[in-house]
């Protein structure tokens, strides 16, 4: 549970902030609904509409952020492999060297 929570800890706090700004807009709609007075609709529509509209946009902002996260962990593992695979290659090139070419202790026009 403490891996779920510690792995997906963004997608619920974003999810949480969408689902509250829901709640806001729903609450200031029902604040709002049986009024016909602008000036009285206003501060509602201030409090419930505007911080609904702020909350999702931060909410959103976090769940792309966990996007993001994944993105730059999975660009870590690529250069990691990436890093590996340049060594190896080093590896077997100075086996090629060391193979093909003739040992200079040796003198080749003897032979």
């Amino acid at each position: 549970m403490d891996r779920l929570r510690r792995d997906h800890s963004r997608e619920f706090v974003g999810a949480a902030l969408v689902v509250v700004a829901l709640v806001a807009l729903v609450i200031g709609y029902a604040n709002i609904k049986d009024e016909a007075e602008v000036a009285i609709q206003l501060p509602s529509v201030l409090t419930g509409g505007i911080g609904a509209l702020v909350l999702t946009a931060v909410g959103v902002a976090v769940l792309r952020s966990q996007d993001d996260k994944a993105i730059l962990d999975r660009l870590a593992d690529v250069e990691s492999i990436g890093y590996e695979l340049r060594e190896r290659v080093v590896y077997l090139n100075q086996l090629l060297e060391a193979g093909l070419l003739p040992d200079e202790s040796v003198d080749v026009a003897k032979k």
